[in-house]
């Protein structure tokens, strides 16, 4: 699912610094301070968890890869603002040292897998929690996967529609390929992981787990 570097344009990858870096600031002073140092050792572990699942990558056609993301489960337990800074982490480490995605694409990349993604899971989860819990978390991660993949391939549709040497796919390609494996395999296994995750968490009892 991510986008390499070289696949789009200062026109899209710029606006996407200029949003994300004032969101790092942010999330970092709201929810990094010593208030939240009982819980960094759980965040730690779900990032560096994330981090694993996220380097096994399976390719589609249209240009593109499929994989788990993970971090829905922060945005569930803490607030999507934790889930956006923690992906920013982990792309941004898989940019340097492993070649996946890439550094001006960094920004993107975070909005969509880190922001747009976790948003939409924390709505469902919020809206159907009381309905049934692990119901409420398996539907949150498989939206969340299905938002953050329509928001990657937007963006690659829009590259191609604004300037097609950079990605010479179109978005009638790109969509059924990156969707419907989505949609099918890793939505499913995501709200799979997300479930287990969450019971696990909750039979230890750790401190500083609370659902947002």
């Amino acid at each position: 699912m991510h986008v390499p570097d070289g696949f789009l344009s200062p026109q899209l990858t710029l606006p996407a610094w200029a949003v994300s870096a004032p969101l790092w600031t942010w999330a970092a002073r709201r929810h990094f301070g010593r208030a939240a140092a009982e819980s960094l050792p759980v965040v730690g572990s779900l990032t560096a968890l994330a981090f694993v699942i996220q380097t096994i990558m399976i390719p589609v056609p249209g240009g593109t890869s499929t994989h788990l993301v993970g971090v829905t489960l922060l945005a569930l337990l803490y607030h999507p603002l934790v889930a956006f800074l923690c992906e920013s982490l982990v792309l941004l480490v898989q940019a340097l040292f492993f070649g996946a995605g890439g550094i001006t694409v960094l920004g993107v990349n975070a909005l969509a897998m880190g922001l747009v993604g976790p948003v939409a899971g924390w709505l469902v989860w919020k809206a159907l929690r009381r309905l049934h819990e692990r119901a409420a978390a398996f539907l949150a991660a498989w939206v969340a996967m299905q938002a953050a993949t329509l928001a990657v391939a937007a963006v690659l549709g829009l590259q191609h529609a604004l300037d097609g040497r950079y990605f010479p796919v179109p978005l009638a390609v790109v969509l059924p390929a990156m969707v419907l494996p989505s949609l099918t395999v890793t939505g499913v296994v995501e709200g799979a992981y997300t479930v287990f995750a969450l019971s696990i968490l909750r039979k230890a009892n750790l401190r500083g787990v609370s659902p947002a």
